[in-house]
């Protein structure tokens, strides 16, 4: 029995491969479409809502994860080890921190921790996957603790949708901003750290958008520092290979993974053929 299990939410999009390897517990994020509530990743995959995307008016909306959601995953948690360790992310983005700390509170004679990651997806995926690899390395919970505080305000996460029309259809943009940034064909780069979401660049192609990319990571750690990272996209999984391939090939990467689609959360609103990364350098 281990002394510590991490319990995230699926917007850390971290393949189901990888959790049972590292003994994570995933709770589903909610997406709610044409009135039906399905459960990220279990419910229906990436694949399934990207197919769907285009064709849905309204845009879906989405639901962090229930109370009764981390119950469930507590309970299971509570069965490999005596005390769990749940990251949540971000609270200003989601439901799903304050849903965490209601279950825990509901389980008060278990030992559990809830953190706000202050992040999602990639970001969010390499500090769930960092904390897990100490807990199935015997780490404790102070330990795993003393570590997922750490690692906060060092990750770093980037991501360029290859379309404005979800980000204009989710008003995250005026009509007269989606108009011009499709005519003149501009991709915007955004970073996500510390909650927030900002835009740090926009692109006229593809290619100019992933090698913008590229730079404001290498401004952020150099070349020659040890790295971990994490690759996310949506439906693009032969580009999410290749930018793997141009990462490993230009930094100095203890580790990197290339992550399920995108969950409903952040794909609603980047879209098919998103594509990011999360990471941050080692001491």
């Amino acid at each position: 029995m281990r002394k510590v299990v991490i319990v995230t939410d699926t917007a850390t999009d971290i393949p189901q491969e990888l959790a049972e390897e590292l003994g994570i517990v995933l709770a589903p994020l909610h997406v709610i479409i044409e009135g039906r509530d399905y459960r990220d990743k279990i419910d229906i995959s990436g694949v399934e809502f990207y197919r769907l995307l285009p064709k849905l008016n309204p845009l879906p909306t989405t639901s962090g994860v229930g109370v009764s959601d981390f119950l469930e995953a507590y309970e299971k948690a509570l069965k490999m080890a005596d005390s769990v360790v749940c990251l949540a992310i971000a609270e200003p983005l989601s439901t799903t921190f304050n849903s965490a700390c209601v279950a825990r509170e509901m389980m008060a004679d278990a030992d559990i921790a809830v953190v706000d990651t202050q992040t999602a997806a990639a970001g969010e995926a390499l500090i769930a996957i960092a904390a897990g690899k100490a807990a199935k390395e015997g780490a404790d919970k102070a330990q795993v603790l003393a570590l997922v505080e750490e690692l906060i305000p060092r990750v770093d996460t980037l991501i360029t949708a290859d379309t404005l029309e979800y980000l204009h259809r989710g008003g995250r943009l005026t009509a007269p901003q989606a108009l011009i940034g499709k005519f003149l064909g501009f991709r915007p780069i955004l970073r996500l750290r510390e909650s927030k979401i900002v835009p740090v660049g926009r692109a006229r192609s593809r290619r100019r958008s992933i090698e913008h990319l590229l730079q404001l990571m290498e401004e952020e750690v150099g070349t020659e520092r040890e790295i971990c990272a994490a690759v996310m996209h949506a439906l693009a999984s032969e580009e999410a290979e290749a930018l793997r391939d141009e990462i490993v090939q230009r930094f100095n990467c203890r580790e990197i993974h290339i992550l399920d689609d995108l969950g409903p959360v952040a794909g609603t609103h980047l879209g098919p053929g998103a594509l990011g990364v999360g990471f941050y350098a080692l001491p």
